[in-house]
C-alpha cells in the first residue's frame, strides 16, 4: 500500500469518525429537545390542576365538590363523568396527599370545585387538549373517591404530565368507621365483588378513549387489577390490537394463574407491559391467604413483561416497616415512570439492575 492511499483511507476514517461524533451529538440534543418541548409546565408552584374523573360510583351528594361524601360504595346504573379542580401543593411531601381546605395550600391538597359534563362533553374535552398524550390512573382496594382524585393529581404533579389525567374510580372502601380489623375481610370481599362488577363498564370507557387518536397510558394499582385486566383481555380478543402505549401495573392483586391465561391478550394490547412487584408485600400476601393462589404481584417472570421488583425501595414508615403495597405513589417508584413514558427501555433506566437467573423478578429497582 503506498503512502497517498494510507492517507486518504486515514482522512477517510477520520470524516467517518467525524460524523458518528457529530451524529451523536446531534442525537443527544434532539433528545433534550424533545423532552424539553413535553415537559413545558416546571411544576414548581402550587397549582390548580383539572383531574377528570369517570366513576361508576353512586352519587351520594348532589353537589359540586369532590369530597369524601360525593360519591359511595355501590356500582351506578350509568357512570358519572366531569372534573375535579384541585389544588396540589409546591410544598407536599412525594406521595403524600394530605387534604385541609383550611389550611396554607402551599401544604395542604384541596378541593376547589368540580364540573359535571356527560360522557360526549368528557370525551370531547380529552381529545381537545393540547398534548397528545393521556394517563388513566385506576386505584385499587379501600380507596375512596376524594382519595383516589388527589393521587391522580399528585402523580400528574409529581411526574410533571403534560397532557390530561384521568381517574377511573370504581366503588373501593368503606364506609367510615365500618372498616376495623373484625371487618377487613367482609370490606376486601365487596370491593373484589364491586371490581369485578366494573370490568364491562370499564372495557366501556377503555374502548371510548382509546379511539380518540391520543396515546393512552394505563396506571393500575393492587385490586383495580380486577377490573382492568379482564377488560384489556376482552378488548383485545375483540380484535383490538395495540390501543395502550404504556400498561403499568402496580403490584397486581391477580391470581397468578388467570394473568398467565390472558397475558398473550395484554401483550398485544399495549406497546409496552411494566410490572412492579414486591414479594415482602404484606397485602399481596394476606390476599394470597384469602384466595388460596399466589399474585401476579408477588413477582414472577411473564412473557412480554418488564417484570421490575421494588422490594428494596419499599422504606418502612416511621421506621417500623412498611405494608409494602402502596409504593406506586413513591418518590423511586415515580422516577422510574418518568422513564418509561418517555419510552427510555428498561436497562437503560437509572437505578435499575438485571436480577438473577433463578430469581422471580427480570429487574431490581436499586435503593
Amino acid at each position: 500500500m503506498n503512502k497517498n492511499t494510507q492517507t486518504i483511507k486515514h482522512s477517510t476514517f477520520l470524516i467517518f469518525l467525524s460524523f458518528l461524533i457529530s451524529l451523536f451529538f446531534s442525537c443527544t440534543a434532539k433528545i433534550g429537545e424533545q423532552i424539553n418541548k413535553r415537559i413545558v409546565d416546571p411544576f414548581d408552584e402550587t397549582k390548580i390542576l383539572n383531574v377528570h374523573f369517570v366513576t361508576s360510583r353512586r352519587e351520594m351528594t348532589v353537589k359540586d365538590n369532590c369530597d369524601p361524601q360525593s360519591f359511595g360504595f355501590i356500582t351506578d346504573i350509568n357512570p358519572h363523568y366531569g372534573i375535579c379542580l384541585v389544588n396540589i401543593p409546591s410544598k407536599h411531601i412525594i406521595g403524600d396527599i394530605s387534604l385541609d381546605n383550611a389550611q396554607d395550600k402551599n401544604q395542604f391538597f384541596q378541593f376547589k370545585g368540580r364540573i359535571n359534563t356527560d360522557d360526549k362533553e368528557f370525551l370531547t374535552k380529552i381529545k381537545s387538549s393540547n398534548s397528545d398524550e393521556v394517563l388513566v390512573f385506576v386505584h385499587g382496594f379501600n380507596v375512596n373517591f376524594d382519595e383516589a382524585v388527589l393521587r391522580a393529581g399528585q402523580i400528574k404533579y409529581d411526574l410533571k404530565f403534560p397532557g390530561e389525567v384521568v381517574v377511573y374510580s370504581w366503588p373501593a372502601g368503606a364506609d367510615a368507621g365500618i372498616l376495623s380489623q373484625v371487618m377487613v375481610k367482609s370490606t376486601y370481599d365487596l370491593n373484589f365483588t364491586e371490581a369485578k362488577v366494573n370490568r364491562e363498564p370499564f372495557a366501556k370507557f377503555l374502548s371510548d378513549i382509546t379511539n380518540l387518536g391520543k396515546k393512552i397510558h394505563l396506571v393500575v394499582h393492587s385490586m383495580g387489577h380486577q377490573v382492568v385486566l379482564p377488560s384489556i383481555a376482552s378488548l383485545s380478543k375483540q380484535g383490538k390490537k395495540k390501543f395502550l402505549s404504556e400498561l403499568i401495573l402496580n403490584a397486581p392483586d391477580f391470581d397468578k394463574n388467570e394473568f398467565e391465561l390472558i397475558l398473550s391478550d395484554l401483550t398485544n394490547s399495549s406497546e409496552r407491559i411494566t410490572l412492579y412487584c414486591s414479594p415482602g408485600d404484606n397485602a399481596l400476601v394476606a390476599s394470597q391467604k384469602v384466595n388460596g393462589v399466589a399474585r401476579a404481584g408477588m413477582c414472577f417472570k411473564f412473557s412480554g413483561v418488564d417484570v421490575i421488583n421494588v422490594n428494596e425501595v419499599d422504606d418502612p414508615v416511621f421506621g417500623v416497616g412498611g405494608l409494602g403495597h402502596g409504593y406506586y405513589s413513591s418518590r423511586p417508584i415515580l422516577t422510574d415512570i418518568y422513564q418509561v413514558l418517555l419510552g427510555v427501555s428498561v436497562e437503560r433506566r437509572l437505578f435499575i439492575r438485571k436480577s438473577g437467573p433463578k430469581n422471580g423478578e427480570n429487574f431490581v429497582l436499586r435503593k
